[in-house]
């Protein structure tokens, strides 16, 4: 059996995979203006391409979670990343629009199908009053991770001369080293036997026939609420990742290189925001203004980047509208603290949650494309996509999470 502290070595390499493949959804935006160019595509087009990696998990994401929580999570995400592989792979030798368009589609299917698997893991690894700070640990290195990856994307793609399908060739071979790694390096704690939740009597295997948990669980107000900010929270983000280098590139000559940077300062911030509201709350159990505050800096940051092509003014915006990012982690960790939820719900839970990032990350980029078709201009709809971020003040004021069990079950 593996030391307990091997934890952070197993969740280290999920996070990596799982925030590689986001890196490859994301950075779709540094890469829009070469796809289109070479593909011919319209701004409804673009659209689509920014949201498609999120299509299938809209309706796909809660039903994986119940059906991949039957199998090992190890087997599920090294099947995951197998398949992931493929996948970036075909994007890169798209021949037609509709290719890319299934490819990311597929992509983002497998992506979203690590999450419920990773939530098995930290629940296995980490006692639940430490799950809050795991959380937000992922959350920092999401905002480094993608910040790194934003800002390395548009150098990358200059030294290969704007060819963005070598872009995604080497983002495939990092993932099958990826794959390779987890498969030497994965590992699974009390797997074989049933595991109790700490202070409750209930095995960590579903029963086969428990239904009424599963409704439960999927219509607990607290996570109906999280799901709520996580999609308006998401939209806002997506909207920005998606169009917000064109926006810049087009209004104001601010070159790809530069929008880049502004995202990734925008994620770091946001990743030590994260840590640092995650750390406040769960001393504190005060969430609902930090919530309200972070809803209300999104969108001023937002709209404000979208008025100005001033390096100055954007860097002190970019960093206004990253310390909202920590949303994410709040509201995630949502999913471990539902009161009267058992533990093999979790990652049913977690799915749910997931299922209203995919939604957030279809309707911004859609939204913001059609509305540029409609309106012959790119700032307004971003910031009509801006605006989005005020339903965290709602959810703010209205949820009411469970404060952490105590520190039994797993060593940390």
């Amino acid at each position: 059996m593996a030391r307990p502290s091997y934890g952070w070595v197993v969740i280290g390499l999920w996070l990596a995979s799982t925030l590689t493949g986001f890196v490859v959804v994301y950075n779709i935006g540094i890469l829009m203006p070469s796809i289109a160019e070479d593909l011919g595509l319209s701004p409804g087009q673009q659209g689509l391409l920014g949201s498609a990696a999120f299509w299938g998990n809209v309706a796909l994401t809660i039903p994986l979670g119940w059906w991949t929580s039957r199998f090992s999570p190890k087997a599920v995400i090294a099947s995951t990343l197998a398949l992931g592989t493929a996948l970036v792979f075909l994007q890169g030798w798209s021949p037609a629009f509709v290719v890319l368009l299934m490819g990311r589609l597929g992509f983002g299917v497998a992506l979203l199908a690590m999450e419920p698997p990773g939530a098995a893991l930290i629940h296995q690894w980490f006692p639940p009053h430490r799950i809050v700070f795991v959380n937000s640990i992922a959350n920092a290195m999401f905002g480094i991770t993608m910040g790194l990856g934003l800002m390395a994307t548009p150098l990358i793609l200059a030294a290969l001369g704007g060819d963005w399908r070598t872009v995604l060739y080497v983002s495939g071979a990092v993932y099958a080293l990826l794959t390779v790694a987890w498969l030497a390096l994965g590992r699974e704690r009390g797997a074989g036997r049933a595991r109790r939740a700490p202070g409750s009597a209930e095995p960590s295997a579903a029963p086969a026939h428990d239904r009424a948990s599963l409704w439960r669980t999927l219509t607990h107000r607290d996570l109906l609420l999280a799901s709520t900010g996580m999609a308006g929270a998401v939209l806002a983000w997506s909207a920005f990742l998606s169009f917000f280098p064109t926006l810049m590139l087009e209004r104001h000559g601010v070159s790809l290189a530069w929008s880049g940077g502004l995202l990734a300062l925008n994620l770091a911030v946001g990743g030590v925001s994260g840590l640092v509201m995650a750390h406040f709350a769960t001393r504190t159990r005060v969430l609902s203004p930090v919530l309200v505050a972070l809803g209300i800096a999104m969108t001023a940051g937002y709209a404000a980047m979208t008025l100005t092509g001033d390096l100055r003014l954007l860097v002190v915006f970019a960093a206004v509208s990253g310390l909202s990012g920590a949303y994410f982690p709040l509201l995630y960790s949502a999913a471990f603290q539902l009161r009267g939820v058992p533990s093999y719900r979790i990652p049913v839970a977690v799915a749910a949650i997931m299922t209203a990032v995919s939604l957030g990350t279809v309707c911004g980029p859609m939204l913001v494309g059609y509305l540029q078709e409609a309106m012959g201009e790119l700032r307004a709809p971003l910031m009509v996509a801006s605006a989005a971020g005020l339903v965290l003040v709602p959810v703010g004021a209205l949820i009411n999470l469970g404060s952490p069990a105590p520190a039994e079950g797993p060593g940390t």
